[in-house]
């Protein structure tokens, strides 16, 4: 029963006042009980406010809006389990240092959810450009929501997400895990619901705005293939630091296997890294001993500098 059922309860006379005040205390504990599971974690506090909750992180003061009580993780993610992707995510942001001393770069983050990557690098270098592209209606509604709290004028939230052919495209999505929408049903789950989602390619995105994308993130469940086949003018005049997922289940429902991703990116100058130890290492072939999920694809020659920086932060 929810507070408001049991206050409306209690105002229609279904409960005596000491009934609700005793009801209500025992909800009202969990108060304390998070303050305690605060301590030390990433997330410093927990606002409530009126038709929202703001998690606040720790170390970045960066605001996640937890506004869908149907998903497990979005922002649920930090809080439960300290950080999200904490080794990629500083890797990532180690790399653009040594790419763009300044702090001016493009960021484009293809499949974004709720934007931690986009937002930890528009919070942390206010001189970049960011984009965030999300094709689900109500992911956007969170990336959006995020973007908001955390009031950064130089990251654009898109309701867009890339293939290799624009239209509308039906995405499978679990309500209850927000990271797994894709173009594909790729856990055959009967209850899966299509969603009508607008999509287009890269080269035109970058081509209509006059972008010149320095890093790439993309996280599409899959269909990371069709989003560099759609870009490939793209990655082939800008050479941009890539960091992909590749996960050979979900390309097998797209119908490929990641070493396509690794030949196509190849036969444009790109190796492909996996991070070990904080360093990375060259991959030639993805195999069944290959337990990492997250790749860099780099250009020797434009990111020799990121290739020869230390481990560590």
């Amino acid at each position: 029963m929810s507070l408001q059922d049991i206050r409306q309860r209690y105002m229609t006379g279904g409960l005596s006042m000491a009934e609700y005040v005793s009801a209500m205390h025992a909800r009202h504990l969990g108060l304390l009980d998070y303050a305690g599971f605060l301590e030390g974690g990433e997330i410093a506090r927990i606002e409530i406010e009126a038709g929202r909750v703001v998690l606040t992180c720790r170390s970045t003061g960066l605001k996640l809006c937890y506004g869908d009580p149907l998903d497990q993780y979005a922002c649920l993610t930090v809080l439960n389990l300290g950080g999200y992707e904490p080794v990629e995510t500083a890797a990532l942001l180690r790399f653009v240092r040594v790419l763009a001393g300044d702090g001016r770069f493009t960021f484009l983050d293809i499949g974004a959810n709720g934007g931690w990557y986009a937002l930890n690098l528009g919070l942390r270098f206010p001189a970049a450009t960011v984009h965030a592209f999300e094709p689900v209606p109500a992911t956007f509604a969170s990336l959006a929501r995020n973007l908001e709290a955390n009031g950064l004028p130089n990251v654009q939230a898109h309701h867009l997400g890339f293939m290799d052919r624009p239209g509308t495209l039906d995405f499978f999505v679990d309500p209850s895990i927000s990271g797994r929408a894709s173009a594909r049903n790729l856990m055959a789950d009967p209850l899966a619901v299509p969603v009508a989602c607008p999509v287009a390619r890269l080269d035109d995105f970058v081509r209509e705005r006059g972008l010149c994308p320095d890093v790439l993130k993309v996280d599409v469940e899959g269909a990371e293939l069709m989003v560099f086949q759609g870009g490939l003018e793209t990655l082939g005049r800008h050479r941009p630091l890539i960091m992909a997922e590749m996960l050979r289940k979900w390309a097998a429902r797209f119908d490929y296997h990641p070493d396509a991703i690794i030949a196509l990116l190849a036969g444009l100058g790109y190796r492909c890294y996996f991070l070990e130890g904080g360093r990375l290492v060259e991959l030639e072939a993805m195999t069944e001993a290959v337990t990492a999920t997250n790749f860099f694809f780099l250009d020797p020659a434009r990111h020799a500098a990121v290739l020869s920086c230390p481990a560590g932060d």
